[in-house]
């Protein structure tokens, strides 16, 4: 036997329940980050700057976005709260897991998918990448710029944190 090989069911429970909780920390950690960077950027700082966020919401359209991105942040707060404090279990479990793996695949397919936008723009395969649309349309500046691809890797990452999160949540037998 390896030495620190976990033998024992309960140290392998205990060893399970400590990646469960760093991930879930993880993942709280990357949705801070998120929405530090949105606040600054609504206080109106320009570093990595994403371009014009969206103003006031001035139709239903719009204000229905708005309320679930502001949903989103939080949810993004409390599915991995409560899977770091031991609050999903018995009947929260599943929905938390559900939850954790609706928030992988989000991130996931926002930032897969401006990375292959900002590709396929780069390489000249399609001029206005898989959106249709133009660097400048799509970034507010004429040229790629590295903010850009950062913030659709940020995507990317957060969308892989996420997955190993719900994987580590799934709800336990008891």
């Amino acid at each position: 036997m390896q030495p620190g090989m976990v033998t024992t069911v309960a140290g392998r429970e205990q060893h399970a329940a400590r990646r469960r909780v760093l991930a879930a920390y993880l993942a709280l950690g990357w949705v801070v980050l998120f929405l530090g960077l949105h606040v600054y950027w609504y206080l109106g700082g320009s570093f990595a700057s994403p371009g014009k966020l969206p103003g006031e919401a001035r139709s239903l359209a719009a204000w229905t976005f708005n309320v679930l991105v502001d949903g989103a942040f939080a949810l993004g707060f409390l599915v991995p709260l409560a899977i770091a404090r031991d609050w999903a279990r018995g009947r929260l479990a599943r929905p938390v897991a559900i939850l954790a793996w609706l928030g992988c695949a989000i991130l996931v397919l926002r930032g897969a998918a401006g990375l292959i936008d900002d590709l396929t723009r780069a390489a000249g395969i399609l001029p206005n990448g898989i959106t249709g649309l133009s660097t400048e349309q799509a970034t507010g500046s004429a040229s790629i710029t590295w903010s850009g691809w950062a913030i659709d890797a940020y995507f990317l990452a957060g969308g892989l944190i996420f997955c190993q999160l719900a994987c580590l949540a799934r709800p336990r037998a008891r």
